[in-house]
Order: structure tokens, then sequence, then C-alpha cells
């Protein structure tokens, strides 16, 4: 199994534990291999080492500690704060101030660690799955954008994933330069972008130039030179709106488009 689809799986799989208060390693690979079926991925449970189980479930438990250490910290100053303005104590105001805004950076780190791809820094399906989507349809109206880098395959082959990676890394950079948006790297070289407007008719224009720009881009890799071209599509959603359906469409198009510049 490739490294892009046990990510997949995994993400289906911590998706589908958490309504269960205790999770043993035996649940965590039963689980694994039910979500590897429903996206018909043959998995052999060797290949599902221990070590793995065991990485992934102290990720779990390490997160969960630190939000239940950083909720006892909050409660803890709030405590403090009404002690404090009811003794208009400036002090212990001082004191409080100085926690949050550590209790802050604590936070911000952990939410790194949950929800952004290690890789690109761009949004996981994890954050899209929580954030964007309830019971998998999605919480407001918007735009869906999905991009797939083409013949990343190739280019990964030829000039190798150091230089593969640092393409990804451009993608996302250039889709967080569209406005009012957030850029999810959903597996591999796919990425959506998730647009607070419902307006189809400006992201394509918007694609179209950023399109254009990387097209005109020459890479140089020693004496190897080659261009990047992204392919995508482009969809409306209202809130309520199924986000398999709406991807199955937005993912027709973009081969729509892929097709039409072979």
């Amino acid at each position: 199994m490739d490294v892009t689809t046990l990510k997949i799986i995994t993400d289906d799989t911590l998706k589908a534990i958490r309504k269960y208060d205790v999770v043993t390693p035996d649940l965590f690979k039963d689980t694994f291999v039910t979500q590897a079926k429903k996206r018909n991925v043959p998995i052999d449970l060797d290949e599902l080492s221990d070590k793995t189980v065991e990485n992934t479930l102290h990720k779990i438990f390490s997160i969960e500690e630190q939000t239940k250490e950083n909720t006892q910290i909050l409660q803890e100053n709030l405590n403090l704060a009404t002690t404090a303005i009811k003794e208009q104590d400036e002090k212990l105001l001082d004191i409080v101030q100085s926690q949050m805004q550590e209790l802050t950076k604590k936070i911000s780190h952990l939410e790194e660690q949950v929800y952004l791809d290690e890789l690109t820094k761009a949004y996981n399906r994890k954050w899209l799955f929580e954030k964007v989507l309830l019971d998998e349809k999605f919480k407001n109206d918007g735009t869906i954008i999905f991009i797939d880098v083409d013949k990343f395959k190739t280019i990964n082959d030829t000039y190798g994933h150091i230089t593969g990676d640092k393409i990804l890394a451009l993608i996302t950079k250039i889709s967080k330069s569209i406005e009012n948006a957030n850029t999810i790297r959903y597996g591999g070289d796919e990425f959506i972008v998730i647009a607070n407007n419902a307006n189809k008719e400006e992201y394509l224009k918007t694609m179209e130039q950023l399109s254009n720009n990387l097209s005109k881009k020459l890479f140089k890799i020693q004496d190897k030179t080659f261009h990047v071209g992204i392919s995508y599509g482009v969809v409306e959603f209202k809130k309520g709106d199924s986000f398999q359906e709406i991807l199955e469409m937005v993912d027709e198009l973009m081969y729509t488009h892929k097709k039409a510049k072979a």
C-alpha cells in the first residue's frame, strides 16, 4: 500500500473510531480493515504492523491529553480572572493574561498537529470533514475547486521525490492565493479549495489565470528543464449538499479539463 492510500484510510479510521470511549489496538486494526474494504483496497494485516498502530494511537492519545490539559488550564484561568476582577487585583490579572497568551500558543500548535498536512502545510482531510462538513454534508454555501497536478508521477519518476514535494508545496502556495478560500491536500497530488463565495464564474477566471501563469514558469533541475501544469474543476454547492456527490461532479470536470489538454 502506498503512503497516500495509507494516510487516506488512516484518516477514515480515525474518523470512525471517534465514537468509542476506549480505543484498543485490535479495535483500530478491525476498523482500519473495514475502511480499507469500503475503498476496495486489499489489506494484509501483517502490513498494518503493531508499530504503525502503536504510533498512531500514541498520537491520538497525546493530542487528547494535551486537549484535556489545555481545558483544565483554561478553567483555572477563568477562575483566577473572576477572582481578580472581584478583588480588583491588577497583578493577578497580569498573570492570567500571561497564562492565556501561553495557552493560545499551545492550542495553535495543537491545531497544527491535528489539521495541517505535514508536507505542504495545507489543511488535511480531517479539517475538511470536521470544519467544512457535518455528516458529510456542507455546512454552508460556497464553491469547491478540485486541482490535480498533470503527469505528477512522471515528475516524481524523472526528477525525484524531493522535486515532487517542492511542486506540491508550490501548488499549495498558489492555491492559498485564492481569496476567501481554504486549501486542503486531499491526497497525493490532489487538492481541494473551499471558497466561501458561491461564484463559479469568478473562480473559473481565477483558476484560468493561475494555471496560465504556472504553465509559463520554467523549472530547472541540474541540466534538465520542464513545465508544470494543473487540471481543475469548479462547482458551486449549497448548504446541506452531499460532499460525495459534489466531489464526483467536480472530479469529472477536472478530468474533462485534463483530457482537453492532452
